[in-house]
């Protein structure tokens, strides 16, 4: 899925669940997953669509928020006030193992989450058979991408830290140098 420049949604590819037709409506942010999109609506209301097995379309809470990220089996968002939400399958403490505290960013994974709190610190629940969930980097951080068992962060100034599986070097192959996003 994709935003366009005037807010609507264009999403494109398998369609089994629903996930590629999203709701009409104006829209700041989208995240999909294999079988299940989340997107913000410019009221900062959340907007979920497609596979429903494990609530992570019918769970999505009620509220304001600022960001949201669907993973594979649940989603979670940062709420307006920075608080966490997240809902859906909970196999492994994905969504109930969240933090409380205030975050700037939330990304879910495959069956963990990871988030950037507002000081900068990071924090990860849920599955760890890969040491996706700990011993997570040290540091300060601006952005955070759980991936599927090895999430990646862009560390203030802007150095990458990937930890987690690391098959085909998704972790030892990081890049060197400054960057804004992962």
């Amino acid at each position: 899925c994709a935003l366009r420049r005037d807010g609507t949604l264009a999403c494109w590819g398998a369609n089994g669940f629903g996930q590629a037709s999203p709701p009409a409506g104006l829209f700041t942010q989208v995240s999909a997953s294999a079988s299940h999109t989340c997107a913000l609506r410019r009221t900062g209301e959340l907007a979920c669509w497609g596979d429903n097995a494990y609530g992570q379309v019918s769970g999505a809470p009620g509220g304001l928020f600022s960001q949201v990220s669907a993973g594979t089996f649940h989603s979670c968002g940062v709420r307006r006030d920075g608080t966490l939400a997240c809902w859906g399958g909970n196999s492994d403490g994905q969504v109930s193992g969240a933090p409380g505290g205030f975050f700037s960013q939330v990304s879910a994974g495959n069956y963990h989450t990871c988030g950037v709190r507002r000081d900068g610190t990071l924090a990860c629940w849920g599955e760890n058979d890969d040491g996706q969930v700990s011993p997570r980097p040290g540091g300060l951080f601006s952005q955070v991408s759980a991936g599927s068992a090895y999430p990646c962060a862009v560390r203030r100034p802007g150095e990458l830290a990937c930890w987690g599986y690391d098959g085909s070097g998704l972790v030892s192959g990081a890049p060197a140098g400054l960057f804004s996003q992962v």
